[in-house]
């Protein structure tokens, strides 16, 4: 018999990863109502959603209170639990830089390949993830599976690192690949490695950068693990596929700042919304097939549920730049304005102030979807007691 199982999927992209922490506290508000304590049974990110889902999966408490202390921790941090931003620091990653650009990269044994150094955040999860409450929650049945997933720089494929339960197998399509592994703060930290900004990561003998890169199926993992119902979190506003740069007078000679930002954009790709999309093509499809044809197929539909931001971040990042670090501003101010690193700043600002907003609007967007979300969860709820009569 088909038990429905409900997947979390959390895509991410630096600082954004606050937004997503105001969503969830309005989604443990709903379950609280709905007396639903860890309604998810799979749970998978990339970038900042791996942190935000090592924070949930490895906190003693259910989804409702790790939700709130999720909030409690996006509100407080800062900077200097991410990166080193001290000039000392910099300046070493600087220099390095220009001496690697400047002898073609012969210096082999550099072991510096970003502008900045993350260790802050390595301790800084390591410090607020009990990574083993997750086998905990596994054993006793509250998790299926929990998923992280990063590029592997050798081959340029995506990886889902995940541990669950034990019938669960990896699996392998095309340039996306799974381990079955015993997650730990490495898993995340390469999941979160932002290209050029943070240090690649290494696991065993390969290196690895941030999920966010070439990942065109954020949602296939919790499929894959057996999710049957998914409620997706997303980082970029709706409809933002295309980069548009508002301010800048046409004709004019991108700057460096500019180009890069343009960059930073097409890399740091949110594919949750094509990839719902062709969950819903798929449903559609299945609908129009017969009984007797959909009996045959090992397809099945899948209710998929989204929620993204209402405001672009870029545009919020621009009007805080000044709360960042002053030798952070000086970097980007050198090949262009803070204007037009935007997009960059949006992913650096660990600011409390700035999160707190994410926050505010992630809640306030949660909540307008409070009755889909509701119906979501007692649709699942219904389909669990009518299989239970069955049963």
């Amino acid at each position: 018999m088909f038990m429905p199982t409900l997947g979390l999927v959390l895509s991410g992209g630096g600082a954004r990863g606050a937004y997503q922490a105001g969503v969830l506290a309005a989604i443990a508000h709903i379950c609280s109502r709905q007396r639903l304590d860890d309604p998810f049974q799979v749970y998978s990110g990339v970038s900042a959603g791996a942190i935000n889902v090592a924070l949930l999966a490895g906190n003693p408490s259910s989804f409702i209170e790790s939700s709130n202390n999720l909030v409690n921790l996006w509100s407080k941090i800062d900077s200097d639990n991410v990166f080193y931003a001290d000039l000392m620091a910099l300046s070493r990653g600087g220099l390095q830089w220009m001496t690697e650009f400047s002898l073609g990269g012969s210096k082999k044994d550099s072991g510096l390949r970003s502008l900045l150094s993350t260790h802050p955040l390595h301790n800084f999860i390591l410090g607020k993830c009990q990574f083993g409450e997750i086998q905990k929650k596994i054993n006793s049945g509250v998790l299926r599976a929990v998923s992280v997933s990063a590029l592997d720089y050798d081959s340029v494929s995506t990886v889902s690192f995940f541990q669950g339960l034990p019938e669960l197998k990896t699996w392998e399509r095309g340039m996306h690949r799974s381990e079955k592994v015993e997650l730990s703060v490495e898993h995340i930290m390469a999941s979160s490695a932002i290209p050029m900004l943070f240090p690649p990561v290494k696991i065993q003998d390969r290196y690895y950068g941030d999920g966010c890169i070439r990942n065109q199926s954020p949602c296939g993992p919790a499929i894959y693990l057996g999710a049957s119902r998914l409620l997706a979190i997303g980082v970029r506003r709706r409809q933002d596929t295309f980069y548009s740069y508002h301010h800048a007078s046409g004709g004019e000679m991108p700057t460096v700042a500019r180009v890069a930002n343009v960059l930073m954009n097409a890399v740091m790709m949110d594919g949750l919304e094509a990839d719902i999309q062709r969950i819903q093509q798929i449903n559609e499809g299945l609908r129009g097939l017969s009984s007797e044809e959909r009996r045959r197929s090992s397809w099945h539909e899948l209710e998929a549920l989204w929620i993204s931001p209402s405001v672009d971040f870029s545009e919020l990042a621009k009007k805080k730049g000044n709360e960042l670090p002053r030798i952070i501003r000086y970097l980007l101010r050198g090949p262009g304005s803070l204007d037009e690193s935007a997009e960059m700043l949006s992913y650096l600002m660990f600011t409390p102030t700035y999160c707190r907003q994410l926050i505010d609007i992630g809640f306030s967007d949660g909540m307008k979807e409070k009755e889909k979300i509701a119906d979501f969860f007692a649709r699942a709820n219904e389909e669990v007691d009518s299989l239970g009569a069955k049963l």
